[in-house]
């Protein structure tokens, strides 16, 4: 079984980060956009560990602060088990840098929030 991580970045103008696959990654292949996702290491204490650690490895992003969405999904990959645990990060948004060994691009999309009871000021002044 492989516990892992996916996490919506979101950045202080409710914006959410989405990612370009490199498509010559040998292990995700393909030419695709998406969030970040990444698996527990036996150090990672907690999703939470996970995501901020996964967030700086792909982005060089520091994490202000996470939010679980008790949403799980259960598949298979490659003749494993997974289970996939679900996360918003929230950002300031500052440069990024990837890994061009997994991402090749990204771009910063509109979220629109208006019913969402998130105050992103009150987050990152935490």
């Amino acid at each position: 079984m492989l516990n892992k991580i996916l996490s919506f970045i979101v950045n202080e103008e409710n914006k959410i980060l989405l990612l370009r696959n490199n498509p010559l990654d040998p292990i995700h292949g393909g030419d695709f956009w998406y969030t970040v996702t990444g698996g527990f290491e036996d150090y990672d204490k907690s999703g939470e560990d996970v995501v901020k650690r996964e967030i700086k490895e792909e982005t060089n992003l520091d994490v202000k602060e996470t939010f679980y969405l008790n949403w799980i999904f259960k598949y298979r990959d490659k003749n494993l088990d997974c289970t996939e645990y679900a996360y918003i990060a929230f950002v300031k948004k500052e440069e990024i840098t990837l890994d061009e060994t997994e991402n090749v691009d990204y771009t910063w999309c509109d979220l629109d929030v208006e019913e969402c009871n998130f105050n992103f000021e009150t987050i990152i002044e935490n």
